[in-house]
């Protein structure tokens, strides 16, 4: 779509961004003429896929193999065993857990910020670089993912309060998919997070970058702003 090109090329100028942004849809309706991607990997790693391989393919269940977390925070399967007791996230790495609370109730009191898609409402989800990116919401939802220094992530969260006011989440502590991916689809907010410890050993993201994501129908408000903000404070374009 041209419009999506037009918002990623000015987001990717304005910005400064080493990659393209990345538009990840839900959906339950069959992305013809975008092929499967014949890998198993995690959901966030796909990000890395879309934006540093260009490809635009689709995913479903059995592409979340390798990651029964994200397999049930995007909405593909319901919790697994061990998972919202905490006794997973809280059990003895290897065999008997993650190890990423020091005990089952303190995952269970962090439970309630995560974000999940509800289980079963999503058949595929498609990853693809926002510039060459052929759907909109019409085909269930949109959300894009940019990958940004802290300072870049400063820009970018201040234009999205540019016009409205208010503040822009950024949770640390649930998973990254939940927070940049499900949390935008299922509120319309944006969101931003430095990340979890799976995300930051898997992806391809630099110890000083940050990841948002953007629900698709506010983004050009959003980029529309960010435009405004560097022409009405020209100093701040030497700090970005």
């Amino acid at each position: 779509m041209a419009m999506h090109k037009n918002l990623s090329d000015r987001l990717v100028t304005a910005l400064h961004l080493e990659t393209p942004p990345v538009a990840v849809l839900w959906t339950t309706k069959s992305p013809e003429g975008i092929h499967r991607i014949d890998a198993s990997k995690k959901g966030c790693q796909f990000l890395d896929i879309a934006r540093f391989e260009r490809q635009t393919f689709y995913t479903d269940v059995e592409s979340h193999a390798d990651c029964k977390n994200g397999r049930h925070y995007l909405g593909f399967t319901p919790p697994f065993e061990g998972l919202e007791c905490g006794d997973w996230p809280g059990g003895d790495y290897p065999d008997k857990g993650r190890s990423i609370f020091r005990s089952p109730v303190a995952f269970r009191r962090t439970l309630p910020n995560y974000t999940v898609v509800p289980s079963g409402t999503v058949t595929y989800i498609v990853f693809g670089p926002l510039d060459d990116f052929p759907y909109g919401n019409e085909m269930g939802g949109v959300v894009v993912n940019v990958f940004c220094t802290a300072k870049a992530g400063l820009f970018l969260a201040r234009a999205a309060v540019y016009e409205g006011g208010g503040v822009i989440q950024g949770p640390t502590g649930p998973s990254t998919c939940s927070m940049v991916m499900s949390r935008p689809l299922m509120t319309g907010e944006v969101t931003y997070t430095l990340g979890c410890f799976g995300f930051r050993q898997f992806v391809q993201i630099k110890p000083e970058e940050v990841v948002f994501g953007i629900p698709l129908e506010k983004l050009p408000g959003l980029v529309d702003s960010l435009e405004l903000l560097l022409k009405r404070r020209p100093d701040l374009v030497t700090l970005l």
